[in-house]
């Protein structure tokens, strides 16, 4: 399958018309559909359904769709690694990192790294856990920036960039410390992750979760306590982050050390880094300090 036929079939499926993405990609009408009509042939099936009043893709148009997206990813990383060798002057950096990371750790990372390689293009792809890690399982990203829990692998090789206690939140007056007991007496707003991890001291310490709005992300769980609607439970170094850009909510560190966090740094030990990647490994175990 030619790789530039995929390349035009996206340009396809993010247009109205063969005509308006023939004009996108600067070649004749004619052209394009007889490279359309080439790659169902190969498939073996209808990818567009096109006619006088209808541009739709088909469910079999949909499916090419997201793999050529990984496909032509892939081409694009690959080609930049043997162009950039093994100088890491040049090439391009693909970096998946949770949205809280990367508003605060991966900030101070990259001043550094661009600095040392400005010639390097940073692609960043922001998501929750799960999907951080898929893009590392994919091959999408060279490297992925993420914070414990999350689903471990023997394929990971990880470097450990901080250690974090926590930090909770509340528009309402707190001590300067809280425990366990004192945690559960709240309603809490929290990520799905921090919500499996303290149902899970809730149950061995005989405790009762009270946790009635959960979601995906620490930043939504921010936004909600400052309405009042409860507490939430976020790492100190976020916290940080926020506090800077004028977070107001009242704060008190978590005892204990059961729930501590770390910032890691992963990538596939089957993966060969290019040098871009392996540059940005070093520039984060100087910035990281562990």
């Amino acid at each position: 399958m030619d790789i530039e036929a995929l390349r035009h079939f996206l340009v396809l499926v993010e247009s109205e018309s063969v005509s308006q993405a023939a004009r996108k990609l600067y070649m004749a009408q004619s052209a394009l559909s007889k490279e359309l009509k080439a790659l169902e042939k190969e498939c073996g099936a209808l990818l567009i359904e096109r006619d006088y009043h209808n541009f739709r893709l088909t469910e079999s148009g949909r499916l090419l769709a997201e793999r050529a997206v990984k496909i032509v990813e892939l081409t694009n990383t690959a080609v930049d690694e043997v162009r950039s060798s093994e100088t890491g002057e040049g090439g391009t950096l693909n970096i998946a990192v949770t949205p809280s990371l990367a508003t605060g750790i991966l900030r101070d990372i990259l001043r550094s790294y661009r600095a040392a390689h400005p010639a390097v293009t940073v692609r960043i792809f922001e998501g929750s856990t799960p999907s951080v890690l898929g893009r590392i399982e994919d091959g999408e990203c060279d490297v992925a920036l993420v914070r414990t829990p999350y689903t471990r692998s023997p394929s990971y090789e990880t470097k450990t960039v901080d250690n974090d206690k926590m930090v909770v939140l509340s528009r309402e007056i707190l001590p300067s410390t809280v425990d366990h007991a004192q945690l559960f007496a709240m309603p809490l707003i929290l990520t799905h992750r921090y919500t499996a991890m303290l149902t899970r001291i809730a149950e061995r310490e005989g405790l009762t979760l009270d946790a009635p709005v959960q979601c995906e992300e620490i930043a939504t769980c921010i936004s909600l306590a400052e309405t009042g609607l409860g507490a939430t439970m976020i790492p100190f170094s976020t916290f940080e982050n926020h506090r800077r850009h004028g977070l107001a909510l009242n704060h008190a560190l978590l005892t204990g050390s059961e729930c501590d966090t770390r910032c890691e740094l992963l990538w596939l030990k089957t993966r060969r880094l290019s040098a871009a990647a392996r540059a940005f490994c070093d520039i984060v175990g100087s910035v990281g300090g562990n």
